[in-house]
């Protein structure tokens, strides 16, 4: 089996290590956008199609984001989450960020190193740990919508279409 290329595993990294305090003069940099798409469809490598509820950019620092997807779960009242992590494509400015809270104000490419999938129970209670994938694609981020796609060597890929 090929072992993921460096950049891979620092981005996977980057985007699942807490966010440190911010330092004197970076506290715009980073932060976290949500909303609650008008529609949302997932295509999961196991599972297939499935409506999301909720999204989520996080901004750990202005060249990595990770987007987060809420969608129902298999087991009763479960949630699952599908989170894509990459780095900011050249030519892509990062969200305006105040006090942790950032804009999605122009449009954003993306590319992705990973893809991460979490199953919840009906509590919240996480079941299992995080299946973290390392994954080649591309998320195009804007203000009316996001569409994402993703391979990897193992799995057929998962697709993200969403109107804001």
């Amino acid at each position: 089996m090929a072992r993921p290329p460096l950049l891979v595993l620092l981005l996977v990294a980057a985007a699942f290590t807490p966010a440190p305090l911010p330092a004197q003069g970076f506290g715009d940099s980073f932060g976290r956008w949500q909303q609650q798409p008008r529609s949302c469809q997932l295509r999961l490598p196991v599972g297939g199609k499935v409506s999301c509820r909720s999204v989520q950019l996080d901004q750990r620092n202005p060249l990595v984001l990770r987007l987060s997807l809420l969608a129902p779960g298999p087991l009763r009242g479960g949630l699952q989450q599908l989170t894509l992590a990459g780095q900011l494509q050249p030519g892509s400015q990062p969200m305006p960020c105040r006090q942790g809270v950032c804009e999605l104000k122009a449009p954003l490419q993306l590319q992705l190193a990973s893809v991460s999938e979490t199953q919840f129970d009906g509590r919240g209670l996480a079941q299992g740990v995080p299946r973290i994938t390392a994954v080649q694609g591309q998320c195009r981020i804007d203000p009316n919508a996001i569409r994402c796609e993703a391979r990897s060597e193992l799995a057929s890929g998962w697709t993200v279409s969403l109107n804001l």
